[in-house]
């Protein structure tokens, strides 16, 4: 019996634990809200969304060079350079829009509008 009890309680506590990993929205990672815009040709795809506050945006790039997701103004989104393959995930904790432009190759250009 105290097997178990011991089997179910080390089970527990790894789901729970497993459940409280937690990032800071401006690193790469998973998104959690579907909120996906992919780096192709050159270009930000879709070059406009618009989320709610708290929801996050992760970008991909699928390019064959380096992308960066850069503020327009302000520091809202600085991404440094995303390799291909790479994403970048930022959670908006703030209603505005959000223009941003990639650094390495200026003509690319989106924006994010936070409701």
């Amino acid at each position: 019996m105290n097997k178990i009890l011991s089997i179910i309680t080390i089970t527990a506590l790894t789901v729970a634990i497993s459940g409280c990993t937690q990032t800071d929205g401006n690193q790469n990672g998973d998104n959690q809200t579907g909120n996906i815009i992919e780096i192709s040709n050159f270009a930000f795809v879709p070059s406009e969304i618009t989320i709610k506050s708290g929801e996050t945006v992760t970008w991909t790039n699928n390019d064959s060079t380096p992308h960066t997701i850069t503020s327009d103004s302000g520091n809202e989104l600085d991404s440094g350079s995303i390799s291909p393959g790479q994403t970048y995930s930022h959670t908006f904790n703030t209603a505005g829009t959000f223009d941003y432009h990639c650094s390495i190759h200026t003509s690319m250009k989106a924006k994010i509008i936070v409701e």
